[in-house]
C-alpha cells in the first residue's frame, strides 16, 4: 500500500507538504517540499529512502526544498513538461497519465490541471477500483480554488475544476498545497450566507482536517455555484452572471481581494 503523511510546515503561507511512501519497500516521494530539514527528519525517523520529488508547479513555495533534498538524498525531481527551465533541479518531466510511483496495485498518476499556472500537475492516488486521493497543489483548496495572479487564467481554472475535479469520486481525499481552511470558510460566509450544513460542519471540524471531494461539493462556494444562497449574494454584491462559468469567475474575482 501507498501511505500518505501530511506535514504542516509552519510557513507564513501555511504550506502543506506530503510524504508518500511504502512500508514494504521503504521507498518514498515528497510532494511539493518546502522545508527540507523537516522532511529529512521524517524520512530518517521512518527509515525511508527518498526516491523522488513531485512538484505540482513551479512556484517557489512549492519547490523550496528541491535542491537541498536532491543533494542530501540523490533523489530525482519531477515536474510539468512546460516547467523545464523554471523548477529547481528538475530531472524528469511528466505528462497526464504518467505513473510516478507504484506499489502492490496502487499508483500515483500525473494529471494535467492548468489554471493556477499553465505548468500545474495534480497527482492522483488510485487503485484498480477507484481514486483514493488527489494532491491538488494550488488548484483546489479546502473551501476554495487557487488564484491566477502568477501565470494563470481563471477561465482555464474553471475548465479544470469542471472537467477533472468535479468528476472525481466523492470519497476521494483532498491533499491541498496550503491549509486555508479559516480564510476560505470566512469567505464562504461572505458569499454563501445561507448554508446550514457549513455552519454545522464548522462546529466539528478538526485542525488540518483532510477533506474529500464530496465534502468540498457540499461546503465550497466554488462547487455550490447553482445554489440560491450564492447567486442571491452575488446579485446583492452587484455581480452580473449569465451562466455557471460567470458565477465561478465572479467568485474567484471576489476572493482575489478578500
Amino acid at each position: 500500500m501507498i501511505e500518505v503523511l501530511p506535514i504542516f510546515t509552519n510557513s507564513p503561507l501555511r504550506n502543506l507538504t506530503y510524504l508518500i511512501y511504502s512500508n514494504r519497500t521503504g521507498e518514498s516521494y515528497s510532494v511539493d517540499p518546502y522545508n527540507a530539514p523537516l522532511l529529512l527528519g521524517h524520512i530518517k525517523k521512518m527509515g525511508l529512502k527518498l526516491k523522488g520529488i513531485l512538484n505540482t508547479h513551479e512556484h517557489g513555495d512549492h519547490t523550496e526544498g528541491n535542491l537541498e533534498l536532491k543533494e542530501e538524498t540523490k533523489c530525482l525531481v519531477y515536474g510539468h513538461k512546460k516547467a523545464k527551465d523554471i523548477i529547481p533541479g528538475l530531472d524528469e518531466t511528466l505528462e497526464e497519465g504518467d505513473i510516478c510511483f507504484s506499489v502492490e496495485g496502487e499508483t500515483i498518476m500525473a494529471l494535467d490541471t492548468p489554471g493556477h499556472t499553465f505548468c500545474h500537475l495534480s497527482f492522483v492516488h488510485q487503485n484498480p477500483k477507484t481514486i483514493l486521493g488527489i494532491f491538488s497543489g494550488d488548484t483546489l483548496f479546502n473551501v476554495g480554488v487557487g488564484n491566477c495572479f502568477r501565470g494563470g487564467d481563471p477561465n482555464v481554472l474553471y475548465d479544470t475544476i469542471e472537467t477533472k475535479y468535479a468528476k472525481l469520486p466523492d470519497s476521494c481525499l483532498v491533499y491541498p498545497g496550503h491549509d486555508y481552511w479559516e480564510n476560505n470558510l470566512a469567505f464562504s460566509h461572505h458569499v454563501d450566507p445561507n448554508h446550514p450544513f457549513r455552519d454545522e460542519f464548522e462546529t466539528t471540524r478538526k485542525p488540518f482536517q483532510i477533506s474529500t471531494i464530496g465534502l468540498e461539493k457540499k461546503v465550497s462556494p466554488f462547487f455550490r455555484r447553482d445554489s440560491e444562497s450564492v447567486k442571491n449574494r452575488l446579485t446583492e454584491l452587484g455581480n452580473l452572471f449569465k451562466n455557471d462559468r460567470d458565477v465561478f469567475l465572479s467568485l474567484r474575482k471576489l476572493r482575489d481581494n478578500w
